[in-house]
């Protein structure tokens, strides 16, 4: 399949997903879908590449019939998005989390399997290239082996749901760790390459912000053979606006440590700095966009399949009733 027609539904964060995919040279048509008009010519406009726009994902499927579709629409409608698509007969990329719960999760994977599409969830952060720097430190022995990792998201919450309500609202089902922190806890995952065996986690709703569920959770997963991961994640940080400090990433290891954009081997007289590798979103999401890609032309493996995307999901969801309900759990499995 070397000259696709490309659909991509909801152009938020989509529009991420049409600067990469435009001048392609393995993508001949490319399409929009917003049920904002406005916003989807005002990406036409960015991109003459774009061939038609649609305000209705159910008239662009039959008229259209893309070989794939980019799903980048709120996370309580990848479920009834995702599954139209496949079962159209249209390969599926979609934004994370695979769901809001494990039901709606396990129906959109067994959609891909049913149908014979592919499914992929660009979970960008491992096409980030200081996170992609760090897994092959880590998988070369560079640090020895794992011991311990942390991974935070400190979030200050209230600009992004004034401009997008409904990452706040009841019906999208989000707490903090299934919406912001599935990144983190996806991270852990990727880096130690391990099954999760046991959770648990506090959580509170603690601060000002209107949020339906927990907007502080701190969760420790410990991994096969004892190695142990946390992440922590909050929606109340109250930040200097353009001051980030990068303060997310903790790993230690045997033979060196990493804390941050630093590196220290043990023997070395000093720390190396990792910055120059990008931690830039727009990199990871050009990472995900040209692998899926890659999968349709080449027929190469998925990178994220939907039964990983699951595991990270079900570790988030343990750690949220673990939270909930004071218990040490493990993580459901998909079947």
């Amino acid at each position: 399949m070397s000259s696709l027609k490309i659909a991509v539904v909801g152009l938020g964060l989509g529009r991420h997903f049409v600067r990469t995919l435009a001048g392609h040279p393995d993508v001949d048509c490319l399409i929009l879908c917003d049920a904002d008009a406005d916003r989807s010519e005002e990406v036409r406009q960015a991109h003459p590449e774009v061939s038609a726009i649609y305000e209705q994902l159910e008239v662009m499927l039959e008229k259209e019939r893309p070989d794939a579709v980019f799903v980048v629409t709120p996370d309580h409608l990848h479920r009834p998005h995702s599954t139209l698509c496949m079962e159209s007969g249209s390969h599926v990329l979609q934004t994370k989390p695979l769901a809001t719960n494990l039901d709606d999760a396990r129906a959109i994977v067994a959609s891909s399997s049913a149908t014979g599409k592919k499914l992929m969830v660009a979970h960008e952060r491992r096409f980030r290239p200081q996170c992609q720097r760090v897994k092959a430190l880590i998988e070369e022995g560079e640090i020895g082996d794992l011991i311990h990792l942390r991974v935070d998201a400190i979030a200050d919450k209230r600009g992004q749901f004034k401009r997008a309500p409904w990452y706040a609202s009841p019906e999208a089902g989000r707490s903090a760790l299934n919406g912001t922190g599935i990144h983190e806890v996806d991270l852990i995952r990727y880096y130690t390459g391990r099954p999760i065996e046991a959770v648990s986690a506090f959580g509170n709703r603690l601060g000002g912000l209107d949020f339906p569920k927990d907007k502080t959770t701190a969760a420790v997963f410990r991994f096969e053979g004892d190695v142990i991961g946390q992440v922590t994640v909050t929606y109340e940080a109250q930040q200097p606006r353009g001051k980030h400090i990068d303060d997310h990433l903790r790993i230690v290891g045997t033979e060196g440590t990493i804390i941050g954009d630093r590196l220290y081997r043990v023997g070395e007289e000093d720390w190396e700095d990792l910055s120059g590798h990008s931690h830039d979103i727009r990199a990871g999401l050009q990472g995900a966009v040209l692998a899926f890609v890659d999968s349709l032309v080449n027929d190469t493996p998925i990178a994220v399949t939907g039964e990983d995307a699951f595991d990270s999901l079900a570790a988030a969801d343990a750690a949220d009733q673990s939270a909930a309900r004071g218990e040490i759990l493990r993580p459901e499995s998909l079947k």
